[in-house]
């Protein structure tokens, strides 16, 4: 394929094996940019297999039509391995492995982590940084919140763990991630640490921001953590050191993805706010596994979702910058903020349009499918996305009524030069009727007036008579 990592990838063997119970982990966190896409839709790229099991080996071969959300473009990735540590067994549950082992494929490699960048049509960039372990510290937790930033915890602080095995940190920027980048983006923002370049959800917890995003921990068999996350304490002095670290203890709810899971009663764990998921695969159907079929390409659907949410926010931001300073509604600035509106416009009808999409993506009875996540989270925060949208269009009338009170101040202003233009109009042409006058010879004389005033009185009069006859003719 055309290499549009700008930067290979390392050296990485997948080895599909025979286990009997995966202890892997894959953690990842889709970050939304602060960046527009790229004005064309860059061109599709096929899947990059070497990469296994990471976000580039997940590009579907056979992309859906354009019917529904647009696939995102794969913009550049980079892939290190550590052949140091031991390998590890990750993608697939330990009940399909033992009820179905001859349709389950395992991943056996050693420990890597992968960063990759994405284009999706529309709605700007993501950030998907994945990294392939053993058990170790959670990426996903109730006492943790990687989409907030508070002290150094939180989002910094995944941010660099990612990064580190790229010798980076949160501090680098996207140009120090992907080299080259500047070249193909042509944007100052690539120069920008990553962390500045985040999207705000348009409503944070309390006076601290969030971050628009999602965190996704994606185990073999995670009932116990699930229970944790679910029913976990929700007072005594954990509790409480996390609702104040993170301004908010958040909820989990138990999810089922299918009405028959490979492990009876199995469900994966969502936060209240949707933006963090534990991936519990024996909540998937038998036979289903990371790499083969069934959840291959289920978090990759969620890339789009992360960057249409994400949107919306910055939207939001937007037109709350326009309306802090109604005053200024006028002119260059009415006309570029009127461009925004539009685009806005298109993309909450977008969003509305695509809402439908997820009602034919129920649950299913006995076998999962990519689009399944997406779905899910789509139906989790309709009302949310609707209530932000109606509150955009509200947005939208305030400046529609600046734009009706700009277009009537242009015609007081019109109106007043027309009469200002009628009076010296009036003033010329009186001026010019007795210069004429003045000026008409007559059979002995020089002039026909023998003084300049009895020319003056005669234009007078003249102009008064035509005044007088308009202002009769036009009395009802």
């Amino acid at each position: 394929m055309e290499n549009r990592a700008l930067v290979n990838s390392g050296v990485g063997v997948s080895a599909v094996g025979s286990v009997t119970g995966c202890l892997g982990v894959l953690k990842v966190f889709l970050l939304a940019l602060d960046i527009e896409a790229a004005p064309e839709t860059p061109p599709r790229v096929p899947p990059v297999e070497k990469v296994e099991p990471f976000l580039p080996a997940r590009i579907a071969d056979q992309p859906d039509s354009d019917h529904g959300v647009r696939p995102p473009c794969l913009l550049a990735f980079r892939h290190v391995v550590d052949p140091t540590r031991p390998e590890v067994s990750f993608g697939a549950s330990t009940g399909s492995l033992r009820d179905a082992p001859d349709v389950t494929r395992p991943y056996v490699g050693h420990p890597a982590t992968c960063v990759s960048l994405w284009d999706v049509p529309g709605h700007g960039l993501v950030l998907a940084s994945e990294s392939l372990t053993d058990h170790g510290s959670p990426l996903v937790d109730w006492r943790s919140d990687p989409l907030q930033d508070r002290d150094g915890a939180g989002l910094r602080q995944v941010l660099g763990e990612f990064l580190a095995p790229f010798d980076l940190t949160a501090d680098a920027c996207l140009n120090d991630v992907f080299p080259g980048l500047n070249r193909r983006l042509c944007a100052p923002t690539t120069y920008r640490p990553l962390h500045e370049l985040v999207v705000h959800r348009h409503r944070g917890v309390g006076d601290r921001e969030v971050v628009e995003g999602m965190v996704v921990e994606v185990v073999s068999s995670g009932g116990e953590r699930v229970r944790s996350l679910v029913d976990g304490p929700r007072i005594g002095p954990e509790a409480r050191a996390a609702a104040r670290s993170w301004g908010v203890l958040w909820k989990w709810d138990r999810v089922p993805l299918v009405d028959r899971p490979v492990q009876p009663g199995a469900a994966i764990a969502v936060r209240e706010d949707s933006g963090a998921v534990l991936f519990d695969l024996e909540a998937t159907a038998l036979g289903s596994d990371y790499v083969g079929h069934g959840t291959r390409e289920m978090i990759y659907g969620l890339i789009p979702w992360v960057a249409v949410r994400a949107r919306a926010s910055a939207d939001y931001w937007t037109t709350v910058e326009h309306l802090r300073h109604p005053d200024g509604l006028v002119g260059d600035r009415l006309a570029a903020v009127l461009d925004d509106i539009a685009i806005m416009q298109a993309r909450r009808m977008e969003r509305s349009l695509l809402r439908k999409e997820s009602v034919h993506d129920d649950r299913f009875h006995s076998w999962t499918q990519p689009t399944q996540l997406r779905a899910l989270m789509a139906r989790r925060v309709a009302d949310e996305m609707a209530e932000l949208d109606a509150e955009l269009s509200e947005a939208v009338d305030v400046v529609e009524h600046a734009l009706l009170r700009s277009a009537e101040l242009r015609g007081v202003r019109h109106t007043r030069l027309a009469q200002g233009w009628s009076a010296a109009a009036s003033v010329i042409a009186v001026v010019a009727l007795f210069a004429a006058l003045a000026a008409v010879p007559a059979t002995s004389q020089p002039t026909l007036f023998p003084h300049w005033l009895h020319a003056l009185t005669t234009s007078i009069a003249l102009t008064l008579g035509i005044v007088i006859a308009v202002v009769v003719w036009r009395r009802p």
